[in-house]
């Protein structure tokens, strides 16, 4: 099970995690992954414990985590797509 730390404002949340959620279901990956949500300012303090890193804002600070933009996320559309292609990737990996 791949542990996810997806770094996000609040406002766009729920939108994030409904896509992401959905996304991975539709790619058969139900129940091998789970979600943590933090603000941007705290991912670096609890990236250590997660194998991978969703952000949707400009990160300022380094982790030594796979760190995927997942902005397509909040909007949607062909992009939205390819990065849950990568995130799914990242999963079966």
């Amino acid at each position: 099970m791949k542990k996810i730390l997806l770094a996000a404002g609040t406002g766009i949340y729920v939108r994030v995690l409904d896509r992401l959620e959905n996304g991975l279901k539709q790619r058969g990956l139900a129940k091998q992954y789970s979600i943590t949500k933090c603000k941007v300012p705290e991912l670096k303090q609890q990236a250590p414990g997660f194998d991978l890193i969703i952000r949707t804002a400009l990160l300022t600070e380094t982790v030594d985590k796979p760190v995927i933009n997942g902005i397509a996320l909040a909007t949607g559309g062909p992009a939205a797509e390819t990065v849950l292609d990568e995130i799914a990737a990242a999963i079966r990996a």
